[in-house]
């Protein structure tokens, strides 16, 4: 099953109580998902030995990782007795990915700041890159969010101030200043000029043919690039330095989620197939999963894999920004408008900063009046 088609084929499953009793889901679905008591309490095979059999299950992941799904599971659903309904499949995260020959020829070094970084785009503009660039144009609200999670986070974390209660809002003047941010490293000619049209294959050619310099992109997309690179592009990753000098938490998380079916009639087997799934052993023998950062301690790679996966892993070390806090993400009708109409209209200066604010304030107070 393609993945375009998969959801929909589940949900005609899950209404005809004919789900598999192993299946792949995603955060935006899990929360519903345990709710609904479609998947099974793992804890106790979690504390329980893993495929390998020489530590507990859940042990062998990065311990970030596992707390990323456990928040998910309680912001969306509450307070419950457990908060182990799946586990990670892959960890999903965000990193730089860059030609080193471009940085040796121009004397750069991978940056440890925000200056840093920005220096190192200003030095590529000169010399006629294009300095950064995402993956797709569905990836062009990363930039944003990962803003608002170091301008943002003191009043939301610190000082407990929400969207909902009206706290914080889309004029409230760090939200405004991510979207600043990135309106600057637009005016500053940082993006190029198809930003806000190109496809993966269309970024993935721009960098291989050392026109672009630098590209935020999740592992699983890189083995395009890998495949393809010609012998004299020698590539590295870091993760993108905290705009506002705090620990930069990374994008992504425990997205990806393997279940098992509360109603399965072979709960044993369920769960060793999805200890398997989850296992050291397969992430090191599958060669489809060879690109892929499994979030699992103790993988062994070879040594060129894990140099340029090791940005992926610095990026995973601060933890992860919540999946809903500047609430774009919270509907798929807001996100889509913010990534298709706000951000490409204001990058452009057709809109006012203000006109995005409203804009999104307003989606946002229906979303919550539906919700009533």
């Amino acid at each position: 099953m393609d993945s375009g088609n998969y959801s929909a084929k589940f949900a005609a499953l899950a209404s005809s109580h004919e789900v598999p009793d192993v299946f792949w889901t995603q955060s935006g679905y899990y929360c519903d998902q345990i709710s609904e008591g479609l998947l099974m309490d793992i804890s106790d095979a979690l504390a329980d030995q893993a495929y390998e059999g020489d530590i507990a299950w859940k042990d062998t992941y990065i311990p970030s990782l596992l707390e990323s799904l456990q928040n998910i599971a309680y912001t969306g659903c509450g307070e419950m007795d457990s908060y182990d309904y799946g586990v990670p499949f892959t960890m999903t995260t965000v990193a730089v990915m860059y030609d080193k020959a471009i940085y040796e020829k121009l004397d750069l070094s991978e940056p440890e700041s925000w200056e840093a970084f920005m220096a190192n785009c200003g030095e590529l503009k000169k010399a006629g890159y294009a300095p950064l660039s995402v993956q797709s144009n569905t990836c062009i609200d990363w930039m944003p969010r990962l803003f608002w999670d170091q301008f943002c986070r003191k009043e939301i974390e610190d000082e407990g101030k929400t969207f909902e209660s009206g706290e914080m809002t889309f004029e409230t003047e760090s939200v405004k200043a991510g979207l600043e941010a990135y309106k600057e490293i637009w005016d500053k000619g940082y993006l190029p000029e198809n930003f806000m049209t190109s496809d993966l294959d269309t970024t993935a050619q721009l960098f291989l043919q050392g026109k672009l310099a630098q590209v935020m992109i999740a592992p699983d997309k890189l083995e395009y690039i890998m495949d393809n690179a010609p012998d004299t592009m020698e590539l590295g990753t870091f993760p993108l330095p905290g705009i506002d000098g705090l620990p930069s938490r990374s994008l992504g998380g425990a997205s990806n989620i393997f279940a098992v079916s509360a109603d399965t009639e072979h709960p044993e087997a369920a769960v060793r197939l999805l200890k398997y799934l989850t296992s050291r052993t397969n992430f090191e023998t599958d060669e489809g999963l060879k690109y892929s950062n499994s979030g699992l301690n103790d993988v062994e790679r070879s040594p060129e894999l894990d140099g340029i996966l090791a940005g992926y892993s610095a990026a995973a070390e601060n933890g992860f920004c919540p999946d809903i806090f500047v609430p774009t993400t919270v509907s798929t009708e807001i996100n889509t408008e913010f990534k298709e109409n706000l951000i490409p209209n204001y990058l452009l200066g057709q809109i006012a900063l203000e006109d995005v604010t409203k804009s999104l304030q307003e989606s946002y107070n229906s979303y919550l009046e539906d919700k009533e």
